[in-house]
């Protein structure tokens, strides 16, 4: 279950105390939390009618609506006893508060967030840089990556949000807010890998070992007898452009595009079956349920 306690694309929000409470009190199992605060939002949204749209919205959505958001929730959760996942936490302030909550409270990094850094991306990029919460400067970047390497975050993702061109095009604040990333998430994480950012096995565990163990996902994460038998195959020397023309999903971009990378998936396994070689898409979809522990 995911429940957005701060509004993104699309209609999905659940804002006020009373009705997180219930949600809560509702079931056992680990809650994943967009976590921004909406009032604050909704309170600063006319102060940035005016100047760069794509940099005014890093200033609206600004690092105190994520802690708000987030602090909030962990007093929801502790007072609840429902364990909760933090999806795309992207400020310092965050990351040092998580860290009195381990009891109760996982959290992710988004590669994004990890990669880009603010303003330079917004002047870069444009609208393809937009996305909730948004890509922050320097000093948050610096602070994921060290939660990252300090053991606090417990899983890095994508995100993935392929909206149309479209759909990016239309004025801000209507510009459709998230990014493409599944595709692009293993080779960029790889070349952080390459250039000393994080250790191999410190990649492998966010990206495969913990979102399993942090959802209890049964067979799943690790290559042992009784598990399924999902793997990824990469070239490590391998140096490969990132283009939009590499990208399958119908929106037909990435915010990597140009982006030169070592390291690259060359075979994908699934459930002991060859997927993917070499790029190309091999066999018919064999997607199944996920079971989980009870």
């Amino acid at each position: 279950v995911k429940v957005f306690a701060g509004s993104s694309t699309g209609n999905l929000l659940i804002e006020d105390d009373e009705t997180l409470r219930r949600v809560m009190l509702s079931g056992r199992r680990r809650i994943a939390y967009h976590s921004e605060d909406e009032y604050r939002l909704r309170a600063r949204r006319a102060l940035f009618s005016t100047g760069d749209p794509y940099a005014r919205h890093a200033e609206w959505r600004d690092p105190e609506t994520a802690f708000l958001g987030t602090s909030r929730l962990m007093r929801l959760a502790r007072e609840t006893g429902r364990p909760a996942h933090i999806v795309h936490v992207s400020t310092a302030e965050e990351f040092a508060y998580l860290g009195d909550f381990r009891d109760i409270a996982t959290c992710e990094v988004l590669v994004n967030h990890l990669t880009q850094i603010a303003p330079e991306c917004y002047e870069r990029l444009g609208a393809y840089a937009v996305m909730n919460p948004p890509i922050r400067d320097r000093r948050h970047v610096e602070a994921a990556w060290r939660a990252v390497n300090d053991g606090l975050v417990d899983s890095v993702g994508s995100d993935h949000a392929p909206h149309s061109r479209e759909a990016k095009a239309r004025p801000w604040p209507d510009t459709a807010a998230g990014l493409t990333g599944v595709q692009t998430l293993v080779p960029v994480m790889l070349d952080h890998v390459h250039h000393g950012r994080l250790s191999l096995p410190r990649m492998v565990d966010l990206l495969s070992a913990g979102p399993a163990r942090v959802f209890g996902a049964l067979t799943k994460g690790r290559i042992v007898r009784g598990y399924d038998a999902d793997f990824t195959l990469v070239d490590l020397r391998r140096q490969q452009r990132i283009e939009n023309s590499w990208i399958v999903s119908p929106c037909g971009w990435t915010p990597f595009d140009g982006m030169t990378v070592t390291g690259w998936p060359v075979m994908v396994v699934l459930r002991g079956v060859v997927a993917m070689r070499d790029g190309e898409v091999l066999g018919v979809p064999r997607g199944r349920l996920v079971q989980f522990r009870s």
